[in-house]
């Protein structure tokens, strides 16, 4: 029996716990256990079937594992995007934070309510040319803020 195990395990170590998993299942059922045919046929089926449980458990256990994984891998993945995303709001803010008076309520009327070019122009009672002067000159502005921010936050990143 255990030459077959190890023939189809190939771990001697394997073989060697499953052979004595089955003698103790055999032991746990003695009250029960009732052979129809030969002890030599009953122990090598009941040892064939324990392979095969033992190959299906090491199946599921396998893609267990590789589900844990991907889903870890996720994970780690999501988080590193999220703290690259806090990094940019960061960066933003504090571009932001630098803009003149006038510029800065502009760009916070157009991306953060969302308030159309002539919207902001009637609010603040000047020409739609200069709210796109004015948001153009804080798109460069900030533009330049995050490409310097950003060169340092993958140099941290990678060191």
């Amino acid at each position: 029996m255990f030459l077959c195990a190890i023939k189809k395990l190939g771990e001697k170590e394997e073989a060697e716990d499953l052979i004595q998993d089955l003698f103790v299942s055999i032991w746990m059922k003695r009250n029960d256990f009732e052979i129809k045919s030969s002890l030599k046929a009953y122990l090598f089926t009941a040892l064939k079937y324990k392979i095969i449980n033992h190959f299906e458990h090491k199946t599921v256990r396998r893609k267990h594992l590789e589900s844990l994984k991907d889903e870890l891998e996720a994970l780690e993945d999501a988080t590193s995007n999220a703290l690259v995303a806090e990094e940019v709001e960061k960066s933003i803010e504090i571009g932001v934070n630098k803009l003149s008076p006038k510029v800065k309520l502009v760009y916070q009327l157009s991306r953060e309510e969302n308030l159309s070019l002539d919207e902001i122009a009637e609010k603040l009672a000047v020409s739609k040319q200069t709210v796109k002067n004015q948001i153009s000159k804080a798109l460069k502005i900030l533009k330049a803020h995050l490409n310097h921010g950003y060169f340092w936050f993958l140099i941290w990143m990678i060191f």
